[in-house]
């Protein structure tokens, strides 16, 4: 496929027959197969880009860590928080939400991944957090000032579903959230991969009054909706996640209410009418709302004052979800004018000059590294970590606990509080005569505990030494010529860290297991304000394991 868009073929027939012609060599012309075809168009322009491979395999990873909605085990909610944890903007943004209006009944205040795991559980944290992958993938593209503007809408449109749905006591508020979000991801990938022909949709639909779904099929050869379903499919979205994007049928106005057919109503409803206020003259607005209630009627049976005053309370909750999308201030403050202004005083937002660089920035990304970046490294930041940490930790031991879920929350308080390049937990194979890894957090993490492991004997190498006196020991320089010499050939070859602690377990039946965690520079591990910390996680989680015996 060429690169250059002088080289690309523009005409909607060409397109599609191309489409057609990779992937439908006998010619039948099904429309799921068009549909595929055409995906597998813009896969390739995406490949050709260079993005899509890396983004969609940690798509498919993070949507792949659950095996079914109703089964959760310890392995893939450690997974999860895994590659959550390895991306500090991620992490940040999605405790943001966590502790949201939107999950706030739920959680309270909420520190640690591993904790809004074991509140909220993995489906509803998996789904967010792919959720924010996608909108941080699509900044900072050159179309970016369009993808923040169409990423805030989206952002408000799953705060307006969330809100309907509350009102009207239907629960699944976060799905309708998310769900409202995602709306619009083809529309977003079209904008993002394919920007020419973006602007001949846009072209047609000012010159020849086509809507946007038949501008976008007459274009592409398929919809923006089924676009969006068909590449959340393949980055393995749940199937009530899919099917919400499908574009909503009158019939479906009048059927039975369902947990599909509600969410895909919000869906619907919610991004319609922001699209409509948005893009309507102002005297027109009131009568676009009283429009849409009419249609939407007998499924969002709510009167117009009072969906006024929903949209109104609405706006009160962007902020602390923003950050999400990275929406800067003056697009959020104009969202703010067309909810709290009177249908008929809502300032026009259609037209809208883009800023200039110097008035609105794209703000770099943020670093994504295995410790946390330098405004997040002095020592207020890495005592607050570890303080709500343990708060957290003690908070979940008053009640009914499994040990894994302490296990991983203490992991993670190590990991960011020590700013750690990976932690490792390991238990004594009493049968083998082994100590090995079980879980861990950080870089090149699966390969280290899938090899991490050692036999248990009165060797000299340093893990033996530490096991047989009972105590942890820091090593801030691994390249001292004595320490050099004591570690195990094993270590060398897997990690070879150039700094590193071992803190052993030890119960009254011995050496029961072992925290490992290191850093990619030599230097001091542990301070003594940080020790102490060390020491109270490993003592709470003695405690915890020996309760539960």
């Amino acid at each position: 496929m060429e690169n250059k868009s002088e080289d690309r073929n523009h005409e909607p027939k060409a397109i599609k027959s191309t489409v057609e012609g990779c992937l439908d060599p006998e010619g039948r012309e099904k429309r799921a197969e068009a549909v595929h075809g055409t995906v597998d168009f813009l896969m390739r322009r995406m490949h050709h880009k260079g993005e899509l491979p890396a983004f969609s395999s940690h798509m498919i990873e993070i949507n792949s860590k659950l095996s079914s909605l109703t089964s959760v085990n310890f392995s893939s909610a450690g997974d999860l928080a895994g590659i959550i944890l390895k991306d500090f903007s991620l992490t940040n943004r999605l405790l943001k939400i966590v502790n949201s209006a939107l999950y706030a009944g739920q959680s309270g205040k909420v520190t640690t991944i591993s904790k809004a795991l074991f509140l909220l559980g993995i489906e509803k944290i998996r789904i967010m957090a792919a959720t924010l992958m996608i909108f941080d993938h699509l900044e900072n593209k050159s179309q970016a000032k369009e993808l923040q503007e169409i990423a805030l809408n989206s952002l408000m449109s799953g705060l307006v579903a969330s809100s309907i749905a509350e009102k009207m006591k239907l629960g699944g508020t976060e799905e309708v959230f998310i769900c409202a979000m995602l709306y619009n991801l083809g529309k977003m990938l079209v904008i993002c991969y394919f920007p020419e022909e973006y602007e001949e949709i846009k072209r047609r639909m000012s010159e020849t009054g086509q809507d946007e779904t038949a501008a976008s099929k007459s274009v592409l050869g398929i919809s923006y909706n089924d676009l969006g379903m068909a590449v959340s499919r393949s980055w393995n979205f749940p199937d009530k996640i899919v099917n919400s994007m499908e574009p909503l049928s009158e019939q479906l106005l009048d059927q039975p209410k369902t947990e599909l057919g509600n969410l895909r109503v919000l869906s619907s409803y919610s991004n319609e009418l922001l699209s409509s206020l948005i893009n309507s003259p102002s005297p027109e607005r009131a009568e676009v709302l009283s429009s849409m209630l009419k249609r939407y009627r007998k499924r969002v049976p709510i009167p117009q004052d009072e969906m006024k005053s929903l949209l109104e309370s609405t706006v009160t909750k962007v902020h602390p979800y923003s950050d999400a999308v990275k929406a800067d201030k003056q697009s959020v403050n104009r969202f703010k004018n067309l909810f709290q202004s009177t249908p008929e005083s809502i300032p026009e937002v259609r037209k809208t000059k883009t800023a200039e660089p110097s008035e609105n920035p794209v703000l770099p990304k943020e670093p994504v590294p295995h410790a946390a970046p330098s405004g997040a490294t002095d020592a207020e930041s890495k005592r607050n970590v570890l303080a709500n940490g343990l708060r957290e930790i003690k908070e979940v031991m008053k009640g009914a606990y499994r040990l894994n879920d302490v296990l991983y929350m203490i992991l993670e308080t190590m990991y960011r509080g020590f700013e750690l390049s990976r932690v490792v937990f390991c238990l004594r194979d009493a049968k083998q005569g082994a100590m090995v890894a079980r879980f861990g957090l950080g870089e090149n993490i699966d390969e280290i505990v899938r090899h991490f492991h050692f036999r248990i004997s009165r060797s000299s190498d340093l893990f033996n030494i530490v096991i047989a006196q009972g105590k942890g020991i820091l090593i801030d320089n691994a390249a001292n010529p004595n320490i050099l010499k004591i570690l195990p050939d094993w270590y060398q070859y897997l990690i070879a860290a150039p700094s590193f602690f071992i803190y052993p377990l030890i119960s009254p039946k011995g050496c029961i297991g072992m925290f490992y965690g290191d850093r990619k520079m030599r230097e001091t591990m542990l301070t003594e304000a940080d020790k102490k910390f060390m020491e109270e996680l490993r003592d709470i989680f003695l405690f915890a394991i020996t309760r539960q015996q």
